[in-house]
């Protein structure tokens, strides 16, 4: 196993981490983004594999949206 496999287990580790954290919506959304970022980055290690680079660019810019364009706000009362 070389380093870009190591790359590829980061990625695949955080954004299994992101489905597992259930207390803050905007925590969950940092860390699956920085997982989508490590596999954007694997996929080009892996001499730009795009059926790994497409759908993580895609996630990449869901997240930052949410994250940073469109503000969520809590419901009232929640």
């Amino acid at each position: 196993m070389n380093w870009i496999d190591w790359v590829g287990y980061l990625g695949a580790g955080l954004v299994v981490i992101s489905f597992l954290v259930s207390s803050k919506v905007r925590v969950i959304r940092i860390i699956n983004m920085f997982g989508a970022i490590v596999f954007i980055i694997y996929g080009i290690l892996l001499d730009v594999n795009l059926p790994v680079i497409i759908p993580n660019v895609f996630i990449t810019c869901i997240q930052f949206y949410y994250l940073f364009i469109k503000k969520e706000t809590k419901a009232p009362g929640a």
